[in-house]
Formats: C-alpha cells, structure tokens, sequence
C-alpha cells in the first residue's frame, strides 16, 4: 500500500502563529510524549506514520511555500511539490501521478491518503492499515475511514452508513458539518466522523485524468495544474460514487483546526512570556514574542501573540476565526525554514520604494542561499554569532559587529558555523517578495 499525506492550508485557522508561510501543522505547539521537547503536529504524526510502518511508500503533498519548513521538520522525505494550492482533488490527483512516475505504482496498487496533521492516537494508523483489506473485500471503489463520535459535534462532518456491525459498512450518506439538534439525530442512527482519510486504486484516479484530458504522468501534470478543477476531492469524487464503505475506528481523535481543540490537549495553561493570576479560569495564553503579556480574572479565554498579531477570543468562539483573519492585509512578518526564522521588526513603504527590518537566526550549520533579489539592496549587522557569507564572486568570514551591503542583482547566501543572528535592512521596490529566488527563499 502506498500511502499520501495531504499537507496544505492557508494558514488562517490558528492565526497568529499560524499563516501562509507556516501553516497549523508545522507550529510546535505539541510535547513529544517520548523526549518532553515541543514538536509539530506533522512530526507527531510522521512518528506515528514510522511506528506503523507506512513510511516506506509514502509521498507529501505541499506547495512550494511549505516544503522547506517540511523538510526541515520531517528530514528527508518524498514530496509530491504542488505548483499552487488547487484544493485536495488536484492533491490527490498529482499525487498519484507522482506514484506513477517516480515509485512506478500500478494502475491496481492501493493508495491511502490522509491529512498529515490529526491528533490521534496509535491505533488509528493500525486501522489505516485494514483499509486495503476492506477494499478487496467489498469490491468497493473506495474504503474510507470513520471515527465514532464522542458527542454531537457541530465541527465535523458525518459519514452514515448502512448498518451498525461489521468490519466494514456500506455507505448511505455523507453529511457537512450540521447544527446541533442534527448532530444528535445523526449520533442516534449511529453516524461516524469524517476524518477524511480515505483509499482507493491509483487507477482509478488516474482515469479521473483522463477524463479531463490532463496527462497522468508527474511532470507534465505539473506543468498543466492549473487545468484542474480547484474543488475539493469529496465533491469531486465521493459525492459522486455509489460504491463507498466505511472502516470504523473507536479510539482518540481530534482535529486540531481551532484553538479551542488547541486548549484540550495543552500540558500547561501557558507558554512563552507571559504572567497568569489565580483568578484566571479555563484560560491559555500562547506568546511568541518578548513582550510580556499579563492576564488577570479572565474566563475561558484564548490568548494568542505573535510577531503577526494578537488573539483574544472565548474558547467557543475561535471556531469562527477564519472568517476575520480573512480580512487582514496578507503581510506575514515571521517566517520559520529549515535554516531558522525571520521576523520583520518594522516595515515603512514612501512614494516609490519600501524599507523593511529583519532579525534573521540561523541555526548552527544552517545555510540559506545562494539567492539573487533583482529589485532590493539589503544591509547585514551581525548582532551574534558566527559564520560565512559569500557576496558575488567574494566570500568572507562573519563575525559580531560585522556590517555587509548586499547591492540588488547580486547573488548571496551564508552559512552559521554557530547561530547567526542578523539585524537586516532591506530597501527595494515592489512588493518585499515578489523577487524571490533561489535555494532556502520561496519563490512566488
């Protein structure tokens, strides 16, 4: 069995800390229940993945913006890289044209694919492991997995099958996400939770290629994504079969999707600088940033900072977050790659021209380049540490108090013997990212 991890997201759902260059499933919000360090909900899961042997054929699909910080995080693993984000259909669909092309999977081969961020725990991926065997055995076109619910959830959408026994049931009916009171009446019919992982036969997603006359091989898919209808893969396919069934699973499960499913699973109420009286009830403050925040009497609140922004949202509420942060200007000011992180400290914009302060980190033996900006000179003052730059056809050694201009159109990159950290001044014209390119810099 091959297996895909679908890892996308625009960020929005755990706003502040999530965003478009660091996406829920990569924020190391999570305790490793095995070393006591934080880790992300993607390293969680792929520790999981590896445990239960489904590492071994397995592919990534992410989009350009994220796979850095992936493989920064997982080490190397095998990445199916999207073009542009085109919803779980196009995911599903270029995936198992990599599959084709890069692992030479069969037209018959199975393939279970899944979110790379649930919380769950190891049972979960022993019953992922039974899919291709209710799939054989039911002659179905997909299997598809159900987690029996714990209460009548308003965050979930509901799979009811025919029947209430049996290693595998019949599909009846999907539903999307409903309100209480057909929560309860669905619960009562013995309704499972949608926790969208699915498998079927590389063929006959690859015949959905076919049918849109797009070329089933990766490469030349590829060059064609945008072709794909931008819809998601139940719509495009599971609404659409009659010959579904459904693997039950009777175990933990969450969706970490709001931050008040965050708050659940949190081993402490706080991290981060910050100061909580006892009064504070039901409460959880989460602060990225040096500024000291301070909480006194508060009730079932969510406190959030980041360098992007600051949250204070009731822990019921924060299930409606993505529909604010979609109104904020799209300007991310804390970047997390495989080298280290970035934060903007300040950004001015006059007439022609933007200037914008960094504070760069690179971690010991990290490097990020060589990268060329056409439209941006940039000046460097070592605040610590040391390491390489090479500016041009020039290299020199980095030190503290070291002060380096890199003129625009010059190629750079540099390298931390041990962590670097760099106070830069960009001034340049466009937008800051538009110009992107080169190894550890996000094209866009």
């Amino acid at each position: 069995m091959y297996t895909v991890l679908l890892s996308g997201g625009s960020g929005k759902r755990l706003w502040p800390l999530s965003g478009p260059m660091r996406s829920k499933q990569y924020l190391k919000i999570l305790t490793d229940e095995e070393t006591g360090l934080p880790c992300s909900m993607a390293q969680r899961v792929w520790k999981q993945i590896r445990r239960a042997e489904l590492d071994g054929c397995c592919v990534i699909c992410t989009d350009e913006t994220q796979a850095e910080l992936l493989s920064g995080q997982l080490g190397k693993v095998r990445i199916a890289l999207e073009p542009e984000g085109r919803d779980t259909f196009a995911a599903v669909a270029l995936s198992c044209a990599y599959l084709k092309s890069r692992l030479h999977a069969k037209n018959d081969d199975i393939v279970c694919v899944m979110p790379v961020d649930p919380y769950t725990e190891q049972s979960f991926f022993d019953t992922v492991r039974r899919l291709p065997a209710a799939l054989s055995e039911s002659g179905a076109e997909i299997a598809l997995m159900g987690v029996k619910p714990t209460g009548p959830s308003v965050k979930y959408g509901y799979i009811l099958p025919k029947g209430k026994a049996g290693d595998f049931l019949p599909i009846d009916s999907f539903h999307e996400k409903p309100d209480e009171k057909e929560a309860k009446r669905l619960l009562g019919q013995g309704a499972l939770w949608n926790c969208g992982v699915f498998c079927l036969r590389v063929g006959s997603v690859l015949e959905k290629l076919s049918e849109l006359r797009l070329p089933k091989e990766y490469d030349a898919l590829c060059a064609r994504y945008g072709k794909l209808p931008a819809v998601s893969f139940d719509y495009a396919v599971l609404e659409k079969s009659s010959s579904l069934v459904v693997v039950p699973f009777d175990g933990m499960w969450k969706d970490l999707g709001t931050w008040g499913a965050v708050s659940e699973i949190m081993d402490r109420t706080s991290w981060g600088n910050c100061m909580m009286d006892p009064e504070c009830i039901g409460s959880n403050i989460l602060n990225e940033t040096n500024i000291p925040v301070v909480a006194m009497g508060i009730r079932d609140l969510m406190v959030v900072a980041s360098s992007d922004g600051i949250l204070v949202t009731d822990k019921n509420r924060s299930q409606h977050l993505k529909e604010f942060v979609t109104r904020l200007e799209p300007r991310p000011v804390f970047e997390e790659r495989s080298w280290g992180t970035a934060s903007v400290l300040d950004f001015s914009r006059d007439s022609r021209d933007y200037t914008m302060i960094r504070k760069v980190r690179v971690r010991a033996g990290g490097a990020f380049g060589p990268v060329c900006r056409q439209n941006q000179d940039k000046l460097w003052t070592v605040l610590s540490g040391s390491g390489r730059a090479a500016i041009g056809d020039r290299e020199r050694a980095l030190k503290t108090g070291d002060c380096v201009q890199v003129p625009r159109g010059t190629t750079h990159s540099v390298s931390a013997a041990e962590e670097l950290v760099i106070l830069e001044v960009q001034r340049g014209s466009g937008m800051p990212n538009e110009d992107r390119r080169g190894k550890g810099e996000t094209p866009k």
